[in-house]
């Protein structure tokens, strides 16, 4: 993992989903250092990321929600050409793109039950994934300690709710979470001890 990104993460382990462009000033306004990027068209992202590296926000894109890149395999060099470092993907074949065009990597994993999981690991094996994101967060208090050692450091995400779901997800063995509720994007490491 990127140590710009890891060093965020100690400091603040919440990472803001922005659902379109409308979100950016709450964001920029919040002590959150990361965010996801989701459901922004084509046309509008370019500005969404200029806006958001100016104010030194470390930005990830979730290239699936965007419309125009999702299935282009062009995507990922376009987000690289506009100064995205990092995105988030469920599939394999984009994250092994990402990988080899040096961006720092999210793969979100659906957890629905106990017999998903092991496609899950599988798909994660082969795309090599920075980081995978887990969806929904409160799966990871019903994972066994040893799968959740052998993935990479997880982001949880959905249903992350109140400071509590926050500190939850952390003690199960998250590095972070995400959520789209911007109360929660001003929550620090020190105020979860």
């Amino acid at each position: 993992m990127d140590r710009s990104l890891g060093a965020c993460l100690a400091r603040h382990p919440v990472i803001a989903t922005l659902y379109g462009p409308e979100q950016v000033n709450a964001f920029v306004g919040s002590v959150a250092e990361i965010g996801i990027v989701a459901n922004v068209e084509l046309r509008r992202l370019a500005p969404v990321i200029a806006a958001l590296n100016r104010a030194g926000k470390y930005v990830i894109v979730n290239i699936d929600s965007c419309e125009g890149l999702s299935q282009d395999k062009g995507g990922v060099e376009y987000l690289a050409d506009i100064g995205v470092a990092s995105l988030v993907s469920t599939r394999v074949a984009t994250i092994q793109r990402a990988n080899r065009a040096g961006m720092v990597t999210m793969q979100k994993v659906f957890v629905t039950d106990r017999s998903t999981w092991p496609r899950s690991v599988k798909a994660l094996e082969q795309s090599d994934p920075n980081l995978v994101q887990i969806m929904p967060a409160p799966m990871l208090a019903h994972m066994a300690p040893s799968d959740l050692k052998a993935l990479p450091p997880i982001v949880a995400s959905g249903f992350v709710c109140n400071q509590a779901d926050v500190a939850a997800a952390l003690r199960h063995g998250a590095v972070a979470v995400s959520t789209s509720d911007a109360g929660l994007w001003s929550v620090d490491a020190k105020t979860l001890r």
